[in-house]
C-alpha cells in the first residue's frame, strides 16, 4: 500500500505469475552472530544451488566459494526425519574460513537452525533452499527496499518484510507496507523488490489506504529492471476510496513480462477526507 502528502501508503501487494522461467535457483543464506534463535540477517550468502535426491551442491557466484551438504528426505523411517526436511551442510571460503550449519525447513520452506565456526564463533541462520509456491514469495525474495522517503521520523514507514510478505490477503497487518507522511513529498516514490530468480507474470493486486488524515495514492507505475535500467511497463489508477478505508485491486499488464526485479511507484495522490466524503 503506499500513502502520500499528509499520510500515503501502498500495503498489500501479492504478485500473480503466469509461470517460473528459472534454470538455477539462487539460494540466500542470512545468517548473525549472536545465538539466541533469531537470524538478524546482519551478512547474506548468495549461491547458486544444485539438489540432487538429498545431495547439496553450490558455488558462490563470483568466488571460489563452495556449499556441499545433505537434505534429509520426508518421511523416511531410516533417517528419521518428518514432515519437514533437515538439512546439514558447510559452507567454505578462501577469506572466511568454513562454517557449519545444521537445521530445519518449516511450513513456508525455509531452513532455520545455527551455524558454527572454527574458531568458536556461531550464531543463527536462514536459508531458501526450496519455495513450495510458484508463485513470487518470501522465500523467493532476495530483498525489498523502500525509497528513503518511507524511513525516518514521524509516520515514515518502511514494513520488514517476514513470512507473510507476498500472500494472498485482505489482511492490512500483513504482507507489504510502506507509508510516508512528509508533506510535500516528490513524485515518483516506490519501493523496489528483487527475487532470487526469474519469473513471468502478467498481473499482481495492490492496495491503498486512507487513515483518515486526508490523502491516498491515487496512481502509480510498474517497471521492470531490464537493460540495467528501469522500463515502465504500465500505469494505474486506484478506484475512488472513502475516507478511512484501504482497498485492494488487481491490476493486468498489457502482455507478460519476464524479470527478476520490478519496481512500483506512486505518481499521484488526492486528499479526501470525511468532509470530503458528505
Amino acid at each position: 500500500m503506499i500513502k502520500s502528502l499528509s499520510t500515503i501508503a501502498i500495503a498489500t501487494t501479492t504478485i500473480l505469475t503466469s509461470s517460473i522461467v528459472s534454470a538455477g535457483d539462487i539460494t540466500v543464506i542470512t545468517y548473525d552472530e549472536v545465538l539466541d534463535g533469531v537470524d538478524n540477517k546482519t551478512h547474506s550468502l548468495s549461491i547458486n544451488v544444485t539438489l540432487s535426491g538429498d545431495v547439496i551442491a553450490g558455488l558462490e557466484q563470483g568466488t571460489d566459494s563452495i556449499l556441499t551438504g545433505k537434505r534429509e528426505e520426508t518421511q523416511n523411517v531410516f533417517e528419521g526425519a518428518g514432515s519437514q526436511s533437515r538439512y546439514n551442510f558447510v559452507y567454505r571460503d578462501n577469506t572466511l574460513g568454513e562454517k557449519w550449519f545444521v537445521g530445519a525447513e518449516n511450513m513456508q520452506g525455509l531452513v532455520s537452525g545455527t551455524w558454527y565456526g572454527a574458531n568458536g564463533d556461531k550464531g543463527d541462520f536462514t536459508a531458501n533452499f526450496s519455495c513450495p509456491s510458484q508463485f513470487p514469495s518470501f522465500c523467493s525474495t532476495l530483498n525489498m527496499t523502500a525509497d528513503p522517503i518511507f524511513s525516518g521520523t514521524g509516520l515514515n514507514y518502511s514494513r520488514a518484510i517476514n513470512e507473510s510478505f507476498l500472500q494472498d490477503t485482505d489482511d492490512p497487518n500483513k504482507g507489504l507496507y510502506v507509508q510516508s507522511d512528509d508533506g510535500g513529498l516528490p513524485f515518483p516514490m516506490g519501493f523496489n523488490i528483487e527475487f532470487t530468480k526469474s519469473f513471468t507474470l502478467q498481473s499482481f493486486k495492490l492496495g491503498t489506504y486512507n487513515n483518515g488524515q486526508g490523502t491516498r495514492a491515487t496512481n502509480f507505475t510498474f517497471e521492470v529492471w531490464e537493460n540495467n535500467d528501469w522500463v515502465n511497463k504500465g500505469s494505474f489508477d486506484f478506484n475512488s476510496l472513502p475516507s478511512q478505508q484501504w482497498i485492494r485491486q488487481e491490476f493486468t499488464l498489457s502482455a507478460p513480462v519476464t524479470t527478476s526485479k520490478i519496481r512500483i511507484a506512486a505518481t499521484g495522490t488526492q486528499t479526501l477526507t470525511m468532509a470530503d466524503a458528505f
